[in-house]
């Protein structure tokens, strides 16, 4: 995308795009089934500064249903400030949860503190939030038991754990 194409975005040129903002911070699920029927690429749409996404907004409000924006095809990856860490810092477990399943990257770091997903939900002290990403981690690394048990066949299992 060129600067005038993020410019235009970012300069609010896109009015059902910031209605799609609204409905989704709203949690107006009719209203943004509505727009995303109209144009399913809104789920992209990002508000000032190209930093947050409807599903930035959906998650740190605590919208469980997010899944609509995430099966739109928005990458829920994408942002630096991922909508998993919004949804930690606020304590909407719920949310923490679907995004999880729909397999958000759990290791990604915020730009500006370095922070987690899970270092913003214990900074808060939100329990469930980080008892699923915890649940998440450990089932995520390949061949987990045989590396902590020591029979692990190979240096690449080892450098896999160690990379994750």
């Amino acid at each position: 995308m060129g600067l005038l194409g993020m410019m235009g975005d970012s300069f609010g040129c896109s009015a059902t795009g910031e209605r799609l903002v609204s409905a989704a911070r709203d949690g107006d699920i009719q209203e943004a089934r509505a727009l995303l029927e109209l144009n399913p690429r809104l789920a992209r749409y990002s508000t000032f500064g190209i930093r947050n996404t409807p599903l930035h907004y959906s998650a740190a409000k605590g919208h469980h249903e997010v899944s609509l924006l995430i099966e739109s095809g928005v990458d829920i990856n994408l942002r630096n400030c991922s909508a998993l860490m919004q949804a930690c810092l606020y304590g909407h477990w719920k949310v923490v949860q679907i995004l999880v399943l729909f397999k958000a990257n759990i290791h990604k770091k915020d730009c500006f503190s370095g922070a987690t997903a899970i270092h913003f939900a214990a900074l808060k002290g939100h329990t469930r939030c980080i008892r699923l990403i915890a649940a998440d981690y450990v089932p995520s690394l390949p061949d987990f038991w045989s590396i902590m048990r020591g029979t692990a066949t190979g240096e690449t299992n080892k450098e896999a754990f160690d990379a994750a």
